[in-house]
């Protein structure tokens, strides 16, 4: 079978992704949240860095944020720089602290900067991810280069979907330790 390129696959999933019913989009949602929490990693973290879902019918993190917080976790999230390909990161204190931010992602209004070794878990945005771990984002290497500077448990949520056979795979391109669908967990390494 001939590997597609990256924005073959890309194309193809957003397609998908986009034509998701919102009724869908939350129910699978809930689900993706629920097997998430019987993860140890996950419910067992005391600092979790999380993307603030934004895109069109992404996994909603919204849930998690709140779930989090209500526990007296800590939640980081990301401030992507437009000039370059950087995530700095702030933690937050409320699901009420964003605004619309670079690319049309939700930012904390108020940035309090955060030691990226005290992070416990990360949850990563993916348009498409494989078994091994590999992960396909927008293109843009944001999370790539964030990912490199991290050592603790990386978990995609992504739709089934979204689990493709295999993605082609460069030298900068970062993976993830486990993949939560909203049908199952995959342990990819």
């Amino acid at each position: 079978m001939k590997i597609r390129t990256k924005e073959e696959i890309r194309s193809q999933l957003l397609s998908i992704r986009n034509a998701m019913k919102g009724d869908e989009t939350r129910r699978k949602s809930r689900q993706i949240f629920h097997l998430l929490s019987s993860l140890p990693e996950f419910t067992e973290a005391r600092f979790m860095h999380t993307y603030v879902s934004s895109k069109k019918n992404e996994v909603d993190t919204r849930a998690v944020i709140e779930a989090m917080l209500e526990r007296g976790k800590r939640v980081a999230v990301p401030i992507a720089e437009k000039e370059r390909p950087l995530l700095r990161h702030s933690e937050i204190f409320s699901i009420k602290d964003f605004a619309v931010g670079a690319f049309g992602i939700l930012e904390p209004h108020k940035i309090t900067p955060v030691n990226l070794n005290e992070i416990e878990v990360v949850l990563v945005p993916a348009i498409g991810v494989d078994r091994t771990g590999a992960r396909l984002g927008f293109g843009g290497g944001y999370y790539d280069s964030f990912l490199r500077h991290v050592s603790c448990v990386k978990i995609a949520l992504a739709y089934d979907f979204q689990v493709v056979p295999e993605l082609p795979r460069e030298q900068h391109d970062e993976r993830v330790t486990i993949i939560v669908t909203e049908s199952e967990i995959i342990h990819c390494q």
